[in-house]
């Protein structure tokens, strides 16, 4: 288990959350639950409902479309001081890709509803987020238009 202190020092690596404030930082660092899951462990499966974000302190995950099919595609391989999940935060839609611990992975999950509660009590955090989102969004649309 982390404290609370070391929870702000962890988040401020974050690029989602390096341009926050220490206040911000603890409020978000205090509705943070710490899980760990093994090699191979199914951590998100695609098309589920979704309402949590994922931190990665250590480890890594891959992102994997199609995970079933006999030709699974590899999005993406996201390693500590990154994230995902963060769609879960902003719509009500299911899991668009499937994510599983490449090794073992200690995660920091951070649930919808306690994020919303959050946001409206520091705004900061959602303006940054959002700029955040649409960053990595624009990257995505880049990486693909290149394929």
């Amino acid at each position: 288990m982390l404290s609370s202190m070391e929870l702000v020092i962890q988040l401020k690596k974050i690029p989602l959350f390096s341009d926050l404030q220490a206040r911000e930082l603890a409020a978000i660092g205090s509705i943070l639950r710490e899980r760990v899951f093994p090699a191979g462990e199914v951590i998100i499966q695609e098309g589920s409902p979704g309402d949590t974000l994922f931190l990665v302190m250590s480890g890594r995950v891959k992102v994997i479309k199609e995970m079933d099919s006999p030709n699974p595609i590899l999005l993406a391989e996201i390693g500590p001081e990154e994230w995902f999940g963060e769609m879960a935060l902003f719509d009500r839609q299911p899991r668009s890709a499937s994510v599983v611990a490449a090794e073992e992975t200690h995660l920091l999950e951070l649930g919808r509803f306690e994020f919303e509660e959050t946001m409206r009590e520091f705004p900061g955090i959602a303006i940054h987020a959002c700029q955040v989102f649409t960053r990595r969004l624009r990257e995505l649309q880049e990486k693909l238009g290149r394929s």
